[in-house]
């Protein structure tokens, strides 16, 4: 019989954990990707807006 690591507990957390993680790197690449979008259009003018921009969204959205 085997020992494993963890147990059906911390398996569980351990998944929700990286869930969690998966989610905020998708979230952030999102608000990336707007904000490149942004700075190419020169929709919201120079770079210093985009990037106070870019944090507030990212205080926000971010958990």
């Amino acid at each position: 019989m085997r020992n494993f690591e963890t147990g059906p507990k911390e398996a569980g957390t351990k998944h929700t954990a990286d869930e969690q993680e998966n989610e905020r790197a998708a979230l952030e690449a999102a608000i990336n990707y707007a904000i490149q979008c942004a700075r190419e259009a020169d929709f919201l003018g120079a770079g210093d807006s985009l990037e106070q921009a870019r944090l507030n969204l990212s205080r926000v959205v971010l958990p």
